[in-house]
């Protein structure tokens, strides 16, 4: 696909993105009906509102006239994999409300998230709104990023710090307080002053804020349970850090597969990004030695 077609695709799914983070916006407060999906090995990835499947209608009608014009297939987080991202040069990835969990508590940590893939699983085009703040993140390959995205306050004033964004489960991992020494060590040897673990967010506003900082981490760990990410997650972030060319890829050290014909979820290979190949090396090591 020529630049300029993926330019003008890109400013399509910023629009879907911006018009469905408005969206939420306009629900963002009071009670919401919670349901659950099934056969999710955590909470976060089961929960499921009407809000996401509204989301997802906009975003859907906001992206079909691209679809028919360049013939490009389609995988959304509250849909059945139609396999047509396997069969199109290129397919649409969207996670309507990625950090529904965050949502449901009424607490900052969720996003709208549109990326644009090709057939090999390579991302082509990412896009995050972040509602409450309008802030977004955008990518183009081989157009940079443009972004007004703005770190939390937890990671205020930690320019010195190694800052990991844990997943919630990790916390009662058997080997977390050797994960922590770990990382005590590796922010010593950067002459950083020590770390700070931050957690709550959707994993696409996690990886987002990996990308803001100097210093930072964010992993998910391999599991045999469905959960723990699926190519919805990862698509439009991982756009994000090949343009920054930061290091991006599964708990192993190979680059993440975003078009596994065998099943869109990647719980059985864990993701890893951080800001610098140091982190990335110290944490590729450490999983290798406790598996």
């Amino acid at each position: 696909m020529k630049p300029s077609e993926l330019k003008a695709l890109s400013i399509i799914a910023e629009r879907a993105a911006a018009d469905a983070a408005a969206f939420i916006r306009q629900h963002n407060e009071g009670d919401i009906v919670v349901d659950r999906k099934k056969g999710m090995s955590s909470e976060a990835s089961s929960v499921v509102t009407w809000v996401d499947l509204q989301c997802q209608a906009l975003i859907l009608e906001r992206l079909q006239e691209s679809r028919e014009r360049y013939d490009i297939g389609l995988l959304t987080e509250e849909l059945p994999d139609d396999g047509s991202r396997l069969t199109r040069e290129y397919f649409w990835c969207v996670d309507p409300l990625d950090g529904t969990l965050a949502f449901t508590a009424r607490k900052p940590g969720y996003a709208v998230s549109i990326a644009l893939i090709d057939r090999a699983g390579v991302p082509v085009i990412g896009v995050v709104h972040e509602p409450i703040t309008r802030q977004y993140m955008v990518a183009v390959q081989g157009q940079g990023v443009r972004s007004t995205l703005q770190a939390p306050t937890e990671m205020s004033d930690t320019s010195d710090q190694l800052v990991c964004f844990l997943d919630q489960q990790m916390a009662v991992h058997p080997r977390y307080e050797a994960l922590r020494t770990m990382l005590d060590t590796v922010a010593q040897e950067m002459h950083l002053s020590g770390v700070v673990y931050v957690s709550g967010s959707g994993a696409v506003l996690q990886a987002c804020h990996v990308a803001l900082h100097e210093h930072a981490v964010f992993f998910k760990i391999p599991k045999t349970q469905l959960g723990g990410g699926c190519i919805w997650d990862y698509a439009a972030t991982a756009c994000f850090f090949g343009e920054l060319a930061r290091p991006v890829s599964d708990l192993s050290g190979a680059p993440l597969h975003l078009n596994n014909p065998d099943t869109p979820f990647m719980n059985h290979c864990g993701v890893l990004y951080s800001s610098e190949q140091q982190i990335t090396d110290h944490l590729i090591a450490f999983f290798e030695s406790i598996h």
